[in-house]
């Protein structure tokens, strides 16, 4: 494949599978033929891609199959009985009418335990059918029992009631400044938005924009929180006449789900942010690549882009300005590490979804090759706002991101998007302003702990950071000191909310800055716990999600994580089989010796591993052992 046209072979092989899987289920030998006769490649290419991701199946799926998910919230629900007792049903059944599978996050921590049905369509789910391939149906926050109750009507062919996203989505929006058309409290139809594209087309300043996302201070809201201004510049400044704008939508953090609700709620707000990247960088064709348990999300998107088409905003001829931006949605074959930005351009060009070595970048070697502008659904949704939004002034107003600059809190920049659920009275999606701290999240946001329990521990990026215990012992974060003037440290530390030790772990800031310098990790999922929760299980759970999504690429990542989920299946065998609380001298030395191979698997796997994924994997089980388990 020399030329760019024939490269592109790659996504028009990952959508003639994708095509497949959604029409009947699997990809058997006879499809791979057939698609490998119409694209011109060798068989072996296609079963090489089929072969790699978890969602395409190789044989005729049951009758109706489920999927429970095993991960953080949902756990803490009760997860793993209800896939005991759907794993029951299935040997009353038979395996050809129900399968069970237990999966990685789907994305509704925030109502956990989640389930998702496929098979007959004989459910009810209150709104207008999907159209993107067969049904999938949503049930969540369900008590235990009720699960293994609806999955048995569907198999009896009983009407049940299942849920829907948009209710959820359309509240979280409501009570956001992110959408710049509804934050004034007057809703804007779809001929009023699109302004930013408007006011841009008018003054097509490229230096414009990139200084206003400079002035914003705007991340990257996808977890590495890079400067988003430096991402569009260089991708501008790039030479070669094709380039490409992409959103990350996959969203697979256990315990993020944040994506989710502006996804539904305001997907013109995601399309107008990627026009402007594209319109900036001089990008014709755009991708959003969203996971395929979004199927709500996914028709919105499509509904979305075709108003967008008809409005004049998408396509050769953009508001009568002779300029041209193509827009689809890719539906991600599955896999947690096709959220490595790197991972879901290989994934893009129909290859298997390894991450790739770096550098190059994606702004100058993205997909195919050519420069590639690749951000976070809601940091390409914040663009808008930023662009036409000052402080009590109308839409339309272009100020160059000082607002957003101004609007975080305790010397933070912006606002954002924080996923928070566990043990909470009220988990959800909640913008706030950066910089507010942990325990403002928790009791003026999320309602504080669920039955008043008290709090033990937090995954402040789902397991990505590990656990952290609800009062930090002494030399766990850096306390930094302020700067004057002429850059010479003072007396006076930067964030006075922390000092003293044991640190309560509700003063954290919430910024990425802050965590950086202090030396935690922040993502977009926060997991709470209360006090009586079980965190050897999660962490074994955790570890054991990492092994299992590593794409074994590196060696590294391939056994250290399979030995990362041995070492704490060992310690939980003996946890069980002592026969007391007391701790003998053997168990003493058993411990010490596992926390040491811990560490020294971890700084392996940090230093070595080519991706986030191997990077990160260890902190589970590392954290659980520094701070949890007591001997």
């Amino acid at each position: 494949m020399s030329s760019l046209v024939e490269r592109q072979v790659g996504t028009r092989i990952a959508k003639m599978l994708q095509d497949v899987q959604h029409r009947q289920g699997y990809v058997g030998d006879v499809d791979i033929q057939r698609i490998a006769g119409q694209v011109g490649e060798p068989v072996r290419v296609i079963q090489d891609v089929v072969s790699f991701f978890p969602h395409y199946r190789r044989t005729p799926p049951a009758q109706c199959r489920v999927s429970i998910c095993r991960d953080m919230s949902c756990r803490l629900r009760g997860s793993v009985a209800i896939a005991e007792e759907l794993r029951g049903l299935v040997s009353e059944v038979g395996e050809d009418r129900l399968s069970v599978h237990e999966a990685s996050c789907l994305g509704r921590c925030d109502r956990a335990p989640a389930m998702l049905i496929e098979g007959p369509v004989c459910l009810n789910k209150g709104n207008a059918a999907m159209s993107h391939g067969p049904s999938q149906r949503l049930v969540v926050g369900r008590e235990v029992h009720v699960y293994r109750e609806i999955v048995a009507k569907v198999l009896a062919g009983e009407q049940v009631q299942t849920d829907s996203d948009a209710e959820r989505a359309e509240q979280t929006l409501s009570e956001s400044q992110i959408d710049c058309y509804r934050a004034s409290g007057s809703y804007v139809g779809i001929e009023g938005k699109y302004a930013a594209v408007r006011g841009f087309l008018l003054d097509p300043s490229t230096e414009r924009i990139i200084q206003s996302l400079k002035t914003a201070g705007l991340l990257g809201m996808g977890g590495a929180g890079a400067p988003a201004y430096s991402k569009w510049d260089e991708a501008r400044l790039a030479p070669g006449d094709t380039k490409y704008v992409v959103c990350n939508a996959d969203e697979s953090e256990p315990g993020t789900f944040k994506d989710r609700e502006i996804l539904l709620a305001a997907p013109h707000l995601v399309i107008e942010g990627m026009l402007i990247a594209a319109l900036v960088s001089g990008a014709r064709q755009g991708f959003i690549y969203i996971r395929h348990e979004y199927e709500e999300q996914i028709e919105r998107l499509e509904e979305a882009i075709e108003e967008a088409k008809r409005l004049g905003a998408l396509g050769k001829n953009i508001f009568q300005s002779g300029r041209s931006f193509d827009l689809e949605v890719f539906v991600s074959p599955g896999g947690y590490v096709c959220g490595e930005q790197t991972a879901l351009i290989e994934a893009l060009e129909g290859k298997r979804s390894e991450p790739r070595n770096r550098p190059p970048e994606l702004q100058t070697n993205g997909l195919y090759d050519q420069p590639t502008i690749l951000n976070n659904v809601e940091t390409f949704a914040w663009v808008p706002s930023i662009l036409l939004r000052e402080a009590n002034e109308p839409v339309g107003v272009v100020v160059g991101g000082s607002w957003y600059r101004g609007a975080g809190c305790n010397g933070a920049k912006g606002r954002r998007f924080f996923s928070i659920s566990g043990d909470l009275h009220r988990p959800g999606a909640y913008e706030v302003p950066c910089g507010i701290t942990l325990g403002e999240l928790i009791d003026e946001y999320a309602g504080g702990m669920k039955g008043g329990v008290g709090l033990l521990a937090v995954a402040l990026s789902g397991p990505s950071g590990g656990f952290l215990p609800a009062m930090l012992p002494e030399r766990s974060i850096r306390l930094v000191k302020k700067f004057d003037a002429q850059g010479g440290e003072t007396s006076e530390l930067k964030y006075p909310m922390l000092v003293g030790f044991p640190t309560d772990i509700r003063n954290l800031p919430l910024d990425i800055e802050a965590s950086r310098e202090i030396g935690f990790m922040l993502g977009a999922g926060i997991v709470v716990y209360g006090v009586g929760s079980d965190m050897l299980d999660q962490a074994i759970a955790c570890s054991s999600f990492y092994q299992r999504e590593s794409c074994g690429k590196c060696v590294p990542c391939r056994l250290g994580s399979r030995k990362l989920v041995d070492m704490a299946v060992a310690l939980s065998e003996e946890v069980k089989g002592k026969p007391s609380v007391s701790v003998s001298g053997k168990h003493q030395e058993c411990v010490g010796e596992l926390v040491e191979n811990a560490n020294v698997l971890s700084r392996i796997m940090r230093t070595t591993s080519i991706c986030g994924l191997g990077q990160v994997a260890s902190e589970p089980f590392r954290t659980y052992l520094k701070f949890f388990h007591s001997v």
